[in-house]
């Protein structure tokens, strides 16, 4: 494969290749690079909902989309829209996030497979969280080690939120009280593959930290908003400017990412697909 770096930190860019036509070796060596460079981008790729399911399945099993019903005839796929009418709503991944991060198996892998993207505007961000754990001091890596983060998705998926949601008419999502779930998964987790550690940290959905010497609420305050500061400091980012065709994998095990808000009167449409991972532990 012809696998060019982006960034000094995360971000690939692999050329001519097509990804519905890949042998076994081609496959493995891609979930390989995926892992490796956190981000992967593939430009010039042609997939029908069809397609794009059968390519998911070859890096991994489908992983649950909950709250975001998929397009008719493809349980796996939801569609990513926000229509050029739609300039004063709020876009679907408009905050930093870790895809789902609130479920006891979070996914592994998203693809997302641009359909219709503005001309300008719409970029995406990622930031590494392994480089923000290995930029850490080691009284601060010995500290986090022993943190527990209470992940829920009641600041998005609440009924509260649905006339949030409600703005996007090319989406259909749908609010519910089982969005105040909570669950636990360590600050510090090891990549399976890779076997680097990082935080899996985002300020959507991590509601709450416990452990650590955390003494009371100021102290857990401070920490969630020092934790989203410094994971998502420029010098552990990639920016993306999407082109029609471009397919983009990243792993939500080690990054976190964020959809910018910023083509009013154009209309953005991506395909998604997600594939399972494991429970996260360090």
């Amino acid at each position: 494969m012809n696998v060019e770096r982006l960034t000094g930190v995360l971000g690939a860019q692999i050329n001519d290749i097509d990804l519905n036509d890949l042998d076994k070796k081609q496959v493995e060596e891609l979930h390989q690079q995926v892992c490796d460079h956190q981000v992967v981008v593939i430009p010039n790729q042609s997939f029908s909902p069809k397609e794009q399911t059968e390519f998911s399945h070859l890096l991994g099993p489908y992983s649950p989309v909950p709250f975001v019903e998929p397009i008719s005839g493809y349980p796996e796929v939801i569609k990513v829209v926000k229509k050029e009418s739609e300039s004063e709503a709020f876009n679907f991944g408009g905050v930093w996030h870790s895809d789902f991060s609130f479920l006891e198996i979070p996914p592994a892998f998203t693809i997302l497979h641009a359909l219709d993207v503005p001309d300008i505007g719409g970029d995406t961000v990622w930031s590494s969280n392994v480089a923000a754990y290995e930029a850490l001091d080691d009284t601060s890596k010995e500290r986090f080690d022993t943190i527990t983060c209470i992940h829920s998705a009641s600041a998005s998926y609440s009924p509260k939120q649905q006339s949030l949601h409600s703005g996007l008419s090319g989406m259909d999502i749908r609010t519910s009280n089982d969005a105040e779930r909570n669950t636990e998964h360590p600050l510090v987790c090891t990549h399976p593959v890779t076997g680097n550690k990082s935080l899996f940290f985002n300020g959507t959905y991590v509601r709450g930290l416990k452990g650590g010497g955390i003494n009371d609420s100021e102290d857990e305050v401070n920490l969630l908003m020092w934790l989203h500061n410094w994971t998502t400091h420029i010098r552990f980012t990639f920016r993306h400017r999407w082109s029609n065709g471009d397919v983009v994998i990243w792993d939500n095990r080690s990054t976190q990412h964020v959809a910018i808000n910023d083509y009013p009167g154009r209309h953005r449409e991506l395909n998604r697909t997600t594939v399972a991972g494991e429970n996260p532990s360090n």
